[in-house]
């Protein structure tokens, strides 16, 4: 598919024209690129949300499971006598 852009500020040319010759690619090339990667930005971000907001309740599961065993030890070294360690 074809995308055209018109009224291009020659210096956002040239600016464009200098990053593409950085990355070694042609102008073409190298917007291609640049709006492919905008088209998943958000997606990704959105993503990684999830993986932080998981990561989060994965984390204080852990924490509520360590206090459970933490308890039940106490609790079976005061019913069997034994001294915690």
């Amino acid at each position: 598919m074809e995308i055209k852009v018109r009224n291009v500020c020659p210096v956002t040319v040239n600016k464009l024209d200098r990053l593409a010759k950085e990355k070694g690619s042609s102008r073409q090339a190298f917007l291609k690129e640049q709006l492919e990667t905008l088209s998943i930005v958000e997606e990704e971000a959105k993503r990684e949300q999830a993986i932080d907001d998981l990561y989060d309740r994965t984390m204080e599961a852990m924490e509520e499971c360590s206090d459970a065993m933490t308890n039940l030890n106490r609790m079976f070294h005061k019913i069997t006598g034994e001294d915690e360690e």
